[in-house]
């Protein structure tokens, strides 16, 4: 079936690369807490392109209920609507680990929104398959969106479907991990064809996702919910004291090239 937003497979999209794999992957899971939750539903959507271009005859699929090592707690079963009656007699996910392994390592890049979380939980229940994932080939819609639409107020993946009409063509229900790894999907292959980005080949696209952000507002310390901006204008003391930190760059790289910015050192703190 073609998507709505779908590239035509034989549209002569302007692309560099030869025949790509991006693998889509959603999870749901028995909390937000990335120390501590465990997967419950796994989707892996393997996609092959030519350039942009995508064959959907080259699909390959894999949805799972995985049974976790905890029970599912309502607030849990609230978001994605999945029970621990659903659940039994279901494999942990230990017991599919060799069907992941198989379809990641076919895998040129792998894509998710918020993909970090996901990647966490997974890195923690198999570190075999997901403790090694390189950052280059690491592709966030989270953060392709924001790159691309900073003025909007909300990045959440559900709020990008109504907003440009993802899902069109995707059946199922929302917060489902198939549900939600092929509106990763759409969502991508609509700002591609688009032309939203000047981007023209995978690898360009991940290194432009990977850019630094400015950072709006602090999320931390003694000004956090304050706009940066404006107390970089008015506590320079403060903002120069930050850049002395080595935890800064290594934990809010995009907060720091934001003050290296607001502070017009480009790379120099006093």
């Amino acid at each position: 079936m073609t998507m709505k937003n779908e590239p035509d497979l034989f549209s002569g999209t302007v692309s560099n690369d030869e025949e790509c794999t991006i693998l889509y992957l959603d999870t749901e899971t028995t909390g937000v807490d990335t120390e501590t939750a465990h997967v419950c539903e796994v989707a892996f959507l393997l996609s092959t392109y030519d350039g942009f271009a995508r064959d959907p005859r080259k699909d390959i699929i894999i949805q799972e209920l995985v049974l976790p090592p905890e029970p599912v707690p309502p607030e849990a079963s609230a978001i994605h609507h999945i029970t621990n009656d659903m659940l039994a007699g279901k494999p942990p996910l230990e017991d599919i680990s060799e069907k992941l392994r198989d379809i990641v390592s076919k895998a040129d890049y792998i894509s998710a929104h918020n993909l970090p979380y996901d990647l966490a939980i997974l890195k923690r229940q198999l570190p075999g398959i997901f403790g090694n994932i390189r950052e280059e080939i690491k592709l966030d819609s989270l953060r392709l969106s924001r790159h691309i639409w900073p003025s909007i107020p909300s990045h959440a993946l559900q709020v990008l479907r109504y907003r440009f009409d993802l899902d069109a063509d995707i059946t199922g229900d929302a917060h489902r991990a198939m549900f939600d790894t092929e509106l990763v999907r759409s969502l991508i292959e609509y700002i591609l064809q688009m032309h939203l980005v000047s981007e023209d080949t995978w690898g360009d696209l991940v290194k432009f996702t990977r850019s630094a952000l400015e950072v709006k507002i602090f999320s931390f310390g003694k000004y956090r919910g304050k706009l940066v901006e404006d107390i970089a204008a008015q506590d320079t003391d403060y903002i120069r004291w930050l850049l002395r930190q080595d935890w800064i760059p290594a934990d809010y790289p995009d907060l720091y090239h934001t003050l290296l910015d607001k502070a017009a050192g480009k790379g120099k703190s006093k």
